[in-house]
């Protein structure tokens, strides 16, 4: 039986934000994290393939059209586990809040719709405790469609998913794949109690909704710098 950090008697705590690409989540997440520093709370921020030691890797991997699903997996895994080990579980024995845009989910959610088999994708993240909270922001397919090709011209090819050549045309590839993905997450929410975020409300609105059940859940005053 998998447990979190609070279960495990970690004296920090981990929060999780999952969801489609163009959910919102990496804004939503930045916001709360302003918020809590502001506070004068403990706070560390974490991202998705952000290792310093395969980050270069995959992203080579990428511009080159080279990773299989299988590797695809077995990278970010890796990528995960070095932040697992370096950064993660020591701030949170250290008695940090710690913030993930995007944690174990988002593997067993993309491995999974990529064509690996679900228990081993699982399986290679099975040392990790879960977070304390997790947010998944569900969005309709075209706000993220449209929320993505407002910062920038086009989709790029692995969050299309060109790679599993569902169409031809990167838009509706987008629709077929992300439309995957979110079915995947919906299955996960109840088994690891995501808190549902409706991430087709205005930005503030998501926002107080966020800080709230943070500040309801997690005794914050527990996580404040000390003044010493």
């Amino acid at each position: 039986m998998l447990k979190t950090f609070a279960e495990l008697d970690f004296p920090g705590r981990l929060i999780a934000v999952e969801g489609l690409d163009g959910s919102g989540k990496s804004t939503q997440i930045y916001l709360l994290k302003r918020w809590l520093e502001l506070q004068g709370l403990k706070v560390f921020f974490s991202e998705w393939n952000s290792s310093a030691l395969v980050k270069s890797a995959t992203s080579k991997g990428k511009k080159r059209e080279l990773l299989t699903p299988t590797t695809f997996s077995l990278i970010h895994a890796t990528d995960f586990a070095d932040r697992y080990e370096r950064q993660l579980v020591p701030l949170l024995r250290a008695g940090y809040l710690v913030l993930c845009d995007r944690y174990i989910f988002t593997a067993f959610a993309r491995d999974t719709v990529r064509g690996c088999m679900p228990d081993w994708v699982r399986g290679i993240y099975d040392y990790a405790a879960l977070p304390d909270l997790i947010f998944f922001f569900k969005a309709h397919l075209e706000v993220s469609l449209q929320r993505i090709l407002a910062g920038r011209p086009e989709l790029k090819y692995f969050e299309a998913g060109m790679d599993l050549k569902l169409s031809s045309d990167p838009y509706e590839s987008f629709r077929i794949f992300q439309g995957r993905l979110l079915e995947q997450y919906l299955a996960m929410s109840k088994e690891f109690n995501f808190l549902v975020i409706d991430a087709n409300q205005p930005i503030e609105v998501q926002q107080s909704a966020v800080r709230a059940l943070v500040a309801s859940k997690l005794g914050l005053a527990a996580f404040a710098l000390s003044k010493s």
